[in-house]
């Protein structure tokens, strides 16, 4: 899907992608950036909204089979993804069903908000050829070993991390891309600190 520059920027209004590599905190800083006001959006979270249309439910099922239900009815997420990560035909699958949908869905979101300021978190954003559908894009930053220590503080498995890593670009190309990178190896009121003096930069621009 070939979007046009500044696809998300409505006039008059800045929007940020914000992305980063795995268990960089993009969702941390994602509530940073809401506690300063902030429109903000996740695309993970309207990718799995997207998931109980049940147009889309049942055409993955139809994909991957029904053992991807679980009791309650709604799609097992991580068996999908673990199917997915380890497939990249799958993967391709999957995004190209899904992502038209996000984005419109993204944007129509960022539309009907009254911010000035409006901040899209999305993982693949490079990935996705995203980078000019901004006002400008953010990347938050932290030691590779650090990252891996996260992702293991969270339950995962170094084999789960590793398919997740593989899947997309490497840390050291999404530094190169992004217009600015945060670095977040230090706690989380350090980079809120950092945000809130970001969003104090774009509120005088806009007023200048």
């Amino acid at each position: 899907m070939k979007l046009k520059k500044g696809y998300f920027v409505p006039r008059g209004r800045a929007v940020i992608g914000l992305t980063g590599p795995i268990a960089s905190g993009k969702s941390l800083a994602l509530k940073c950036f809401q506690a300063e006001g902030a429109f903000t959006v996740s695309a993970d979270s309207v990718s799995g909204s997207l998931l109980t249309i049940p147009a889309i439910y049942h055409t993955i099922v139809r994909k991957f089979g029904s053992d991807k239900i679980l009791t309650n009815g709604l799609l097992d997420k991580e068996k999908l993804a673990a199917e997915v990560f380890s497939s990249p035909a799958k993967r391709e699958w999957l995004e190209g069903l899904l992502h038209p949908q996000i984005l419109k869905r993204i944007r129509s979101l960022i539309i009907r908000s009254n911010k000035k300021i409006s901040v899209v978190e999305a993982p693949l954003l490079f990935e996705a050829g995203l980078a000019e559908c901004f006002t400008f894009t953010v990347c938050l930053a932290a030691p590779g070993g650090m990252l891996e220590a996260r992702a293991l503080g969270r339950g995962w498995s170094r084999k789960k991390y590793g398919d997740r890593v593989k899947a997309q670009l490497s840390a050291a190309e999404k530094y190169a891309r992004a217009d600015l990178v945060l670095e977040n190896s230090g706690s989380p009121r350090e980079l809120a600190a950092k945000i809130k003096f970001l969003c104090r930069f774009l509120e005088g621009a806009a007023k200048s």
